[in-house]
């Protein structure tokens, strides 16, 4: 698993995935919880960039947005980085979790 680098901006080192789907989220967030018990909710962001995403998996310690569009809200939770990925493409699964939103949080 690769940090991001300070700051939120994508590192140079983002993991190259050709799909990117719930399964594979779910067993990183599983894995990170085992040296990070305090997590209390975890994030998945995407953003488009040309033909690929990036999507950003992160666990929270505090407080999570209780609107997942209310970004401003993670201020209040301290957020930890746990993978960075570059992905061809996201798994329907994944697509569907996502819906319209670019952010999903788990609590």
């Amino acid at each position: 698993m690769h940090q991001a680098a300070d700051g939120g901006q994508p590192a140079a080192d983002w993991r190259r995935v050709e799909t990117l789907g719930v399964a594979q989220i779910v067993v990183l967030i599983l894995e990170a919880r085992k040296t990070m018990p305090w997590a209390t909710a975890a994030t998945v962001s995407r953003e488009r960039h040309d033909d690929a995403f990036r999507v950003r998996v992160s666990l929270l310690n505090g407080a999570p947005p209780a609107d997942q569009a209310d970004l401003a809200d993670q201020a209040a939770a301290v957020s930890t980085v746990i993978a960075d990925f570059t992905v061809g493409r996201l798994d329907s699964d994944l697509t569907d979790a996502f819906g319209d939103k670019d952010v999903i949080t788990l609590k």
